[in-house]
């Protein structure tokens, strides 16, 4: 990855959160991931290698929001640290970049299935909607990180746990959401890991679909054709009865 390059040379900052902000820059040596420039804006998504030093789970993932004024000379230089990439691209969303103009211009490990992509689509676009609370970052040899957030729309499960996991050898990753009832419920599941991650209920209805539509197209081709010879029955095979499993 590129150090980022912020275009601040000869401008001065706006405001003293723009100044501490700069001053950061040049402590940390940002690696941009992500980077769309309108005019005198730039949204930026960087690695900081050096939270690696700080304390533990200190954010390596920054969103920027980087508005100069050439004119006046100035510039303001906004950010937020963040634990999953998803949730960092999410935060300049929100202050008006393209979603599609986020996508990583560096190298970095790629999803490894459709329910990565649609779990980091709901979040990339979930507004305000997801507030996040607490996060375990990946950090040196780590694989597995996550974000707890508290879901400001849903009642009954309103605590929902994205955890991130590394394939190294793949250069791949998965994002998955699991959804409690409260902080005690998450809690336990992160120290015990004895039952599957309690699945969300955005996803189930997807899953009811699918298996719905797969049910249907079987249906259809088994019906037989007009005109087809009747088949030869199919001798009837005894198996033992498979037990259940979680997928």
């Amino acid at each position: 990855m590129k150090d980022t390059d912020f275009r601040l040379d000869g401008l001065v900052a706006a405001d003293e959160q723009s100044a501490t902000g700069y001053d950061r820059t040049w402590i940390c040596r940002y690696q941009t991931i992500s980077q769309h420039d309108v005019g005198e804006r730039s949204f930026i998504v960087a690695f900081d290698p050096s939270a690696t030093w700080d304390a533990p789970d200190t954010p390596n993932l920054f969103s920027f929001d980087v508005v100069r004024d050439s004119g006046q000379g100035t510039f303001s230089l906004h950010g937020s640290g963040h634990a999953t990439f998803a949730f960092a691209q999410r935060w300049l969303i929100n202050r008006g970049c393209p979603a599609e103009a986020l996508a990583p211009i560096a190298d970095v490990p790629k999803p490894a299935d459709e329910l990565t992509v649609r779990v980091e689509d709901r979040i990339r676009h979930s507004g305000e909607r997801l507030a996040v609370v607490e996060r375990r970052v990946i950090d040196g040899g780590d694989v597995e990180g996550w974000s707890i957030a508290v879901d400001r729309q849903d009642k009954e499960l309103p605590v929902r746990l994205f955890l991130e996991s590394l394939q190294p050898d793949q250069y791949t990753y998965t994002v998955r959401e699991g959804a409690f009832a409260d902080w005690t419920a998450v809690d336990a599941w992160l120290e015990d890991r004895s039952t599957p991650l309690p699945e969300a209920p955005e996803y189930r209805l997807d899953a009811e679909a699918l298996r719905t539509g797969a049910a249907l197209s079987r249906t259809t081709t088994s019906l037989p054709q007009a005109g087809a010879a009747p088949s030869t029955p199919a001798v009837p095979v005894n198996s033992p009865q498979s037990s259940g499993r979680s997928l």
